[in-house]
């Protein structure tokens, strides 16, 4: 009898333990098995953001976390439950006959859309999302989800749809991705689930009193009057300025968007002299892309040593002999005192009268929340807007993103790290639809420097002290546990990745151990599972 499937027996019904992955092949297919309360389930090995390989993440209940961007899926139907992934995994029917697990290859797909409702013409409801970074893209997604069928309309001043941002200073700066791997998702993805993106809109007014948004669409055109029943504020943030003489100079650039991307590549291509002015985690992950591309590249700081503030001294040192050991020269503890040329800039002059020859300049000092254009509701000192716990600002309109301020047991924080954009957009896109979801995720983000990701959960405003696990001048890996106020608040991992997904969930349960015994020790993989 000929069959159109494809099983095998993968392994005996004892050979997993609850909680434990293996990578099995069934015919010419990779496949990941999971065991959770007993039973089996089967599922695509590689998470859908970057392909990472799920059998080196974690299982905890059901949740099945990616090692490498700590994405979330649950395997009892593969369904993705936090981002980065925007895509859920494909899965295959498991059966046991005898002691045998038997697998049933079930679907080629590498990737499958969450359930989602498709946009009912008789449903007039507007929901708008100003913004298309990651919190637009997963609230639209998240509205659909969670079963609205109304307009969902996407402003955005940017030309492009949602695309992957985070690459803009890695891969792609690079030119290691091509231009198809940015956008997150295919036209035809929002003609199917009706959601309109608008590029080239500048919004200038929300009023949330009247719930209507002014919109210019650039010179010579109209303004638009759009009302709306809710909508969803991600605008982002804006670059800080430089308040030096020079800085209205061609050739000083920000990178914030997939066009600075592709300006600074051509750049780097051409092996011009720049000068990054901030030794932020976007300013030397740029750094290290533009020196791959074969440009000299200078790094000006005011810290004495990158990253101290977040990660700390001894680890700050470590990052920046990665860099200055493929050719970046540093020059910390300094200010900028002026950008010079006559048209184009020439040079930066630093505060001490060094005098830095200079093609380019690549401005990267931080942003602050872009939300001017709100009307009538009161903004933290930082330019953000408070929400309560489902990121509600008032009546039918919420926010979502780097301009966010939210509660939490501490008291209030605001986070600008993609991971944290793309579910606090995917829980206002939930309540946007009727659902009451909290928002009350351990922040976590990554960053690529010299080729090593750097892992980094929870989030502390000031360190008091740190605890290694590991020595970073000559371990290959290592974990730094960051104390404030007798607690850890934050972690930072290199190849640790495990130890961090452990310690990520532990967290979000409140459970994680007291900083005695973490100085001591933990088994974090025995400590998840008590």
């Amino acid at each position: 009898m000929l069959t159109d499937y494809t099983e095998e027996a993968v392994c005996k019904v004892d050979d997993l333990k609850d909680g434990e992955l293996k990578d099995v092949r069934v015919g010419d297919t990779d496949v990941l098995l999971a065991r959770v309360d007993g039973q089996y389930y089967a599922l695509y090995p590689k998470c859908t953001h970057y392909q990472a390989p799920l059998s080196k993440g974690m299982l905890h209940g059901n949740r099945l976390v990616c090692p490498w961007h700590n994405a979330c899926f649950d395997v009892r139907n593969g369904h993705r439950l936090e981002a980065p992934a925007l895509n859920g995994l494909p899965t295959h029917e498991v059966r046991i006959e005898g002691d045998q697990v038997m697998v049933r290859l079930t679907t080629d797909k590498e990737s499958m859309e969450n359930p989602m409702a498709t946009p009912d013409p008789a449903n007039t409801t507007t929901c708008v999302i100003i913004g298309a970074g990651g919190a637009g893209a997963f609230a639209a997604e998240a509205m659909r989800e969670g079963g609205f069928t109304g307009n969902i309309l996407m402003l955005t001043s940017s030309d492009h749809a949602p695309y992957d941002r985070p690459n803009c200073s890695k891969d792609y700066l690079q030119d290691k991705a091509p231009d198809e791997w940015m956008p997150l998702r295919s036209p035809d993805f929002y003609a199917d689930y009706g959601i309109d993106i608008r590029t080239g809109q500048r919004v200038t007014s929300l009023d949330p009193q009247t719930k209507e948004i002014e919109v210019s669409g650039g010179e010579g055109q109209a303004t638009e009057r759009i009302a709306y029943d809710k909508a969803l504020i991600c605008s982002g943030g804006k670059p800080n300025k430089l308040p030096v003489p020079g800085v209205d100079l061609k050739g000083v650039q920000v990178l914030r968007s997939l066009t600075d991307s592709q300006q600074l590549r051509e750049l780097g291509k051409e092996g011009k002299r720049i000068v990054i002015i901030g030794s932020s985690f976007i300013g030397l992950e740029a750094a290290m892309s533009l020196r791959k591309l074969g440009s000299s590249v200078d790094v000006v700081g005011m810290e004495a040593v990158p990253f101290e503030k977040i990660l700390g001294e001894r680890v700050g040192k470590v990052i920046q002999g990665w860099h200055e050991k493929e050719g970046i020269t540093f020059h910390l503890g300094r200010n900028v005192k002026a950008l010079e040329g006559s048209d184009t800039v020439e040079a930066v002059v630093l505060d001490n009268g060094e005098r830095l020859a200079a093609d380019a300049v690549l401005l990267g000092l931080g942003v602050k929340p872009n939300t001017d254009f709100v009307k009538g509701i009161d903004r933290e000192k930082d330019g953000s807007l408070r929400a309560d716990e489902t990121l509600q600002i008032a009546d039918g309109l919420f926010v979502a993103g780097d301009i966010a301020t939210y509660p939490t047991a501490d008291g209030t924080q605001r986070i600008e790290h993609w991971k944290v954009a793309g579910q606090q957009g995917y829980t206002a896109g939930m309540n946007m639809a009727g659902n009451g979801v909290v928002y009350n995720e351990v922040p976590f983000f990554w960053s690529n420097q010299q080729g090593k990701r750097i892992n980094y959960i929870g989030h502390a405003e000031k360190i008091d002290d740190v605890i290694f696990d590991g020595n970073p001048e000559q371990d290959d890996s290592f974990l730094a546990f960051y104390v404030q106020d007798g607690n850890v608040k934050a972690v930072a991992g290199l190849k640790r990745d495990k130890e961090i997904i452990a310690i990520r969930e532990l967290m979000q349960a409140d459970k994680l151990p007291s900083v005695e015994t973490i100085r001591q020790g933990v088994d974090w993989k025995a400590e998840l599972g008590k």
